[in-house]
């Protein structure tokens, strides 16, 4: 059954949209309808956990990643196959309702983060986003490096084939309390209404970096999207 209005939110951590918190006058008055994602399926609930096969953001080298690993009990990891050679790209969410930090204490996320990492040979860590109907959708993004070692990273959201946002990140811009906010870079914003049609792709990926080094590139992800 088509239900008017559709509201996808990802995260929601304390004030991180614009320094004057407006933001959380629109998040008080919408009701998350998909606020997690899955750690039992891919894809579930409008979202496809995937990766690219190599250092491409080209659509059709999509793949869905096949393995979870929950182990950590808090945050969820999702990997392309089992086993250290299937580990990268990996993308992951903190599922706990305060900021945790991974296994080896490397990088922290913020209540519902999501973390992505690409891989050492180009490819990207991809998150997707399908339109369940179309109309106007109002989108808000952050990347942000959450390694404590700090990240360096190319970040880019796309819609189908075509790039809406392409940026770098350098530097830590997560939760302060875990790593003092640093680096020339440290976080990207996107905000932006944009009209998609049921069944329109929403990209969000993070790659190597100029560096093209996946060392310490942990990168946080937060989104809200609304259909208005």
């Amino acid at each position: 059954m088509f239900i008017p209005k559709y509201i996808y939110l990802i995260t929601i951590a304390g004030c991180l949209f614009g320094n004057n918190c407006k933001h959380k006058e629109t998040v008080r008055s919408v009701l998350p309808i998909t606020s997690n994602l899955s750690f039992t399926t891919n894809p579930a609930n409008n979202w496809q956990v995937g990766y690219s096969l190599g250092d491409t953001l080209d659509p059709a080298q999509f793949q869905l990643c096949t393995f979870v690993d929950t182990s950590n009990n808090l945050i969820g990891l999702w990997h392309p196959a089992a086993g250290s050679g299937g580990y990268y790209p990996y993308t992951g969410q903190n599922r706990d309702s305060i900021s945790r930090t991974d296994k080896t204490n490397s990088w922290a996320l913020r209540p519902h983060e999501i973390a992505m990492e690409g891989s050492n040979s180009g490819q990207y860590s991809m998150l997707r986003f399908v339109a369940p109907a179309s109309g106007k959708y109002h989108i808000k993004v952050i990347f942000e490096g959450v390694h404590f070692r700090l990240s360096t990273t190319d970040v880019h959201i796309l819609l189908n084939s075509r790039h809406l946002f392409d940026d770098i990140i350098d530097g830590y811009g997560g939760d302060s309390t875990f790593h003092a906010i640093t680096g020339s870079h440290p976080s990207a914003f996107y905000e932006e209404s944009l009209s998609l049609g049921k069944n329109d792709i929403l990209t969000f990926a993070v790659g190597y970096g100029a560096n093209k080094s996946f060392y310490n590139d942990t990168t946080g992800l937060l989104i809200v999207i609304e259909m208005v």
